[in-house]
C-alpha cells in the first residue's frame, strides 16, 4: 500500500477547499455545491454498480 495518500493530507486539501468555497462564495451557495457533488457522486455509484450502458442514448444524439 505504497501509492495510499494519508488520510490527513487528504482531509487537509477537503478542508482548504471547502475555507475556500465559503470565503468566496459564502455558506448558501457551497451547501448547494456539495449537495449537487454528492447527488451526482451517487448517481455515479450507482451507475457503475449497475453496469449501466450508454449507447443506446447516445445513438439517439449522434449525428448521421
Amino acid at each position: 500500500m505504497k501509492n495510499k495518500i494519508p488520510n490527513s493530507w487528504l482531509f487537509g486539501v477537503l478542508g482548504f477547499i471547502l475555507a475556500t468555497l465559503l470565503m468566496t462564495v459564502g455558506f448558501a451557495n457551497t451547501f448547494w455545491i456539495l449537495i449537487l457533488t454528492i447527488l451526482a457522486s451517487v448517481i455515479g455509484y450507482l451507475l457503475d454498480k449497475y453496469d449501466f450502458d450508454f449507447t443506446p442514448l447516445v445513438q439517439i444524439f449522434k449525428r448521421k
